[in-house]
């Protein structure tokens, strides 16, 4: 059995997910894309998909995929706030009001379900392991008992 090589972002990322809250809200988030602001949570350490850059501003697929949902709701690019969304913070985020909604990466199971909705997943990462192509000596999971591995 021949073992896939993943891409970098594949990789580094378990599942991403939109988790969505309500999208109607008060005079705040009206989402009628003139002066109101929406405030979107993401990752900002994970680049290729939520990283705040230098020079403060944003990049990476979970940003791109969130200004896009932001656009379908009715907010201009300019009028996203962006708020830090660690792991261990997110439900608390979204009940708390602190954000409209998160995108970032995010397994979906049934615990989070209990918590908070989710509109996704929107991005899935098969993640795969890497081997050297001169090893033959990994073919299947079991292979890996005795080896030393790095994540």
């Amino acid at each position: 059995m021949k073992l896939r090589k993943a891409s970098a972002a594949a990789a580094a990322v378990v599942v991403l997910s939109l988790t969505a809250t309500a999208c109607g809200g008060d005079s705040a988030d009206s989402g009628n894309g003139g002066g109101d602001k929406i405030t979107i949570g993401i990752k900002f350490d994970q680049p290729g998909l939520g990283l705040k850059k230098p020079d403060g501003t944003f990049a990476g697929f979970d940003v791109d995929v969130a200004t896009y949902v932001a656009k379908e709701l009715g907010y201009d690019a300019k009028n996203i706030e962006w708020k830090e969304s660690p792991s261990a913070e997110r439900e608390n985020l979204i009940s708390n009001g602190d954000v409209t909604f998160v995108a970032a990466s995010y397994t979906i199971n049934d615990e989070r379900k209990k918590k908070v909705d989710f509109a996704g997943p929107y991005f899935l990462a098969h993640q795969d392991l890497l081997v050297r192509s001169d090893d033959s000596s990994i073919t299947k999971a079991a292979d890996l008992n005795s080896k030393k591995l790095c994540s």
